[in-house]
């Protein structure tokens, strides 16, 4: 007779546990697998030759730069959000972000950080301060 222990039992157990949600991963776009050790579901992408998917982030101060780039990736079935936060003169363009009906990953995006000129940071210092005109 063999011996079996808790361990054996175990393995078994997540084998049968995990065979009861093949059907589930069949339909998903990606490659993936299903792991016995608390079933979990596991991307098989790294394992090919290229990617499954875009992923890519841009960043730059170049305004010139972060339209030609936004403009490659936007398109009229996709669109694509910009997000602008005037204070620190910055803007984030994601273009897969997707509908809320239809969710993207919201991992291809392109950043600006505006650099401050000297007449604009010499604006800012002045700060409510009044100014003779000699």
């Amino acid at each position: 007779m063999s011996q079996l222990d808790s361990g054996t039992f175990q393995q078994v157990k997540d084998l049968v546990l995990s065979g009861y949600h093949l059907n589930d991963i069949q339909g998903l776009a990606c490659p993936t697998a299903l792991l016995p050790a608390g079933t979990g579901v596991e991307s098989l992408e790294r394992f090919a030759l290229e990617r499954f998917r875009f992923r890519g982030t841009m960043t730059t101060t170049s305004i010139e730069d972060f339209v030609r780039y936004s403009k490659g990736y936007a398109s009229a079935t996709e669109k694509a959000r910009c997000f602008i936060d005037a204070d620190h003169m910055t803007a984030r363009s994601v273009f897969n972000i997707g509908t809320l009906d239809n969710p993207g990953h919201a991992d291809n995006a392109a950043s600006i950080t505006l650099k401050q000129t000297a007449p604009f940071r010499a604006l800012l210092q002045i700060n409510g301060e009044r100014l003779k005109q000699k």
